[in-house]
């Protein structure tokens, strides 16, 4: 089975290039296509396909791929270009369109999965030139607020879904999102994220009480994530005497805001910004840390959480998303409402006062979440049901 793997860049997020490594060693073939936005290599099955990002090395890529078509299918060369032509009537937005399209019609897949769901609106033509099945991922602020805030998007959304083959949801929570624009119940399969093997060999140091408390957040600089709140129940925590450090680490800017709330609270000696990490240093962070918070207001699942609770990190999270489907309150984690900075610090000092021998339970089953339902096995196992519901049911 030829698998189409689009996300837009290559190499792209951990959870698609996690899903791109599991099928590999499940025996698919897989095409990835995008802009290779650095160096990666990819062993076994796989075979990239990048579209150039340079203009002039654009127009003689999509030169090049034009004549392949042209000798392999005449047809549809000229379908192609009729259909391209007509939705894009300038010369730039028709080499970009050009350029994503026409490696994928060369290399005829027989699925085609669509990382992200704004593409249908960005790439309408792929509806009427594929001839594969198409396959859709449901993630996080593509459903969740993108086409509340575009009417176009979600206009885009309701034209196109119903015309998609099969839709792989993160989480209960996005598909039931997703099925507001149009997406077919029946063919929605939620298959969870998963976590790398080797992470459960992992352990984290337990809070004992002996030492300052490590507080770690992870994630991009965006309104969504929720830092803000976060800094607040930071403030009420230091205001409380609470001896604590907060790390976050993300990357980009850092916002005015948070720089704002830095000064204004007085945090400055127990707040530090890391502006990204590699993975595997990511990793060592999380097991230096005591526990980790998620403050979010729209997540799909975290991988972060995933990952902190397959080492033996205790997560404090808001029930956004699907969250409420990885951690239950006081059982295996600890969850509160989304925008309540107070019930965050009150769940960090019920933390501190839990005993240790109750902090190493609910660390345990942290890790026994995962190592139940959010395993490479298991996520691989249930994407290639999923592929072949969608090639047998269509």
């Amino acid at each position: 089975m030829k698998i189409a793997v689009y996300s837009g860049n290559i190499p792209s997020t951990t959870f698609i290039e996690n899903l791109i490594e599991g099928l590999c060693n499940s025996g698919f073939e897989i095409l990835l296509f995008g802009k290779q936005t650095q160096n990666v290599s990819y062993s076994g099955n796989v075979k990239a396909y990048p579209t150039p990002v340079n203009n002039l090395k654009l127009v003689f890529f999509v030169i090049k791929e034009s004549v392949k078509l042209f000798f392999k299918d005449s047809k549809l060369f000229f379908k192609f270009h009729k259909t391209v032509r007509e939705k894009n009537k300038s010369l730039k937005s028709f080499f970009k369109n050009a350029g994503v399209l026409l490696p994928v019609l060369n290399n005829k897949p027989d699925i085609f999965h669509i990382q992200w769901a704004k593409t249908v609106e960005m790439y309408p033509e792929l509806f009427e030139l594929f001839d594969c099945k198409v396959a859709l991922s449901l993630r996080g602020a593509h459903i969740n607020y993108s086409p509340l805030l575009d009417k176009n998007l979600a206009e885009a959304y309701r034209k196109n879904f119903p015309s998609i083959d099969g839709f792989h949801a993160v989480s209960n929570a996005i598909a039931a999102e997703a099925m507001k624009y149009g997406a077919d119940e029946k063919k929605i399969k939620v298959i969870h994220s998963s976590v790398k093997d080797e992470l459960f060999e992992k352990y984290a140091e337990l809070f004992r009480g002996d030492t300052k408390l490590e507080i770690i957040s992870v994630g991009r600089f965006h309104w969504k994530k929720g830092y803000h709140y976060a800094l607040d129940a930071m403030k009420i925590l230091a205001d409380k005497g609470i001896s604590f450090n907060y790390t976050i680490v993300a990357q980009g800017v850092i916002p005015e805001e948070i720089l704002f709330l830095l000064d204004e609270y007085r945090l400055g000696e127990k707040v530090r910004i890391i502006q990204g990490l590699k993975h595997e240093e990511l990793i060592m962070k999380l097991q230096s840390s005591h526990l980790l918070l998620l403050p979010s207001v729209e997540e799909g699942i975290a991988n972060v959480v995933l990952e902190a609770m397959a080492v033996g990190v205790p997560v404090i999270t808001t029930d956004c998303g699907g969250m409420s489907e990885v951690v239950e309150d006081n059982n295996n984690g600890y969850t509160v409402s989304v925008r309540d900075p107070e019930t965050i610090a009150a769940k960090v000092i019920q933390f501190i006062g839990t005993e240790f021998n109750a902090k190493k339970d609910l660390a345990l089953k942290g890790k026994q979440t995962i190592e139940k339902e959010f395993t490479r096995e298991k996520q691989i196992r249930e994407f290639t049901d999923f592929y072949e519901s969608i090639l047998k049911n269509n």
